[in-house]
């Protein structure tokens, strides 16, 4: 990929050509909560950055042509040398538009409220958090932002679940046992990763869930838990339902309060 960073003594992106990214929110309807927080991220964090990194940041909702606005904004997914998509509030336009972009494997940003939770098919993916009323979190943002830029002009591999898919099915067809084994070990994998969204692991019964629960809960009640189990016990793939379970069980704040470790 074409390094766009402005060698030492060149010109500034002001003084070269602009580039175009497009931006995939979630809008809502004029005066909505919604629109004013995809606003202010423009306003703030995004067209900032982008206008020092010498591109034009458009989303959707701006565009000015005719015809059947689908088209036109599948277009920009396809052609724009970047895309950065917000995926706060898990709307299913920018989840179909973002996937358009990975199944491209194109350069793209995601970004998304720093007190939601990234689904579990891109809880992988590099994102950037950002609390739009918090300013110190806004400056964070912007700061990884310009960082993922750079990445990008730099050449760094784009990955998403799609590249992984296509790797995993060379791997499959590889006449080199080594790569058909490490394509046996990564679907291995991938089979955990659904069972544990499932709720449940092959060949264990839910009542082996139920009983481990059933030790977590005892553990705390007699004031074995400490925070840092209770952190232990919480991930990305955790359902909010099973969070809650876990935050509301008795924990000290340390292992010692009563006695110093040793």
């Amino acid at each position: 990929m074409t390094d766009h960073s402005t060698p030492s003594g060149g010109a500034s992106a002001a003084d070269t050509p602009s580039k175009d990214c497009f931006v995939i929110a979630p809008i809502g309807p004029a005066g909505s909560e919604i629109r004013r927080r995809s606003n202010q991220i423009m306003k703030y964090l995004i067209r900032p950055v982008l206008s020092k990194q010498g591109y034009v940041a458009v989303r959707g909702d701006e565009m000015d042509q005719g015809g059947l606005i689908t088209s036109h904004i599948l277009t920009r997914i396809a052609s724009d040398p970047l895309v950065i998509a917000d995926l706060t509030d898990a709307n299913p336009n920018v989840y179909y538009e973002l996937a358009v972009r990975h199944v491209l494997q194109k350069p793209f940003i995601q970004l998304i409220d720093a007190s939601q939770r990234l689904p579990f098919d891109v809880a992988g993916l590099r994102t950037i958090q950002v609390d739009h009323r918090d300013l110190d979190s806004v400056e964070e943002a912007k700061a990884a932002l310009g960082r993922a830029i750079d990445s990008i002009h730099k050449g760094e591999p784009i990955e998403t679940p799609m590249s992984f898919a296509i790797e995993l099915q060379d791997l499959r067809t590889s006449n080199n046992p080594e790569e058909q084994g490490l394509a046996q070990l990564l679907d291995a994998v991938k089979q955990i990763q659904r069972d544990v969204r499932g709720g449940r692991s092959r060949g264990a019964p839910l009542e082996d869930y139920m009983a481990l629960r059933a030790f977590v809960m005892q553990l705390g009640q007699q004031g074995r838990l400490t925070g840092d189990d209770i952190d232990l016990l919480i991930n990305a793939t955790t359902s909010d339902a099973y969070d809650h379970w876990a935050r509301s069980l008795p924990y000290t704040s340390s292992a010692f309060d009563d006695e110093p470790p040793f």
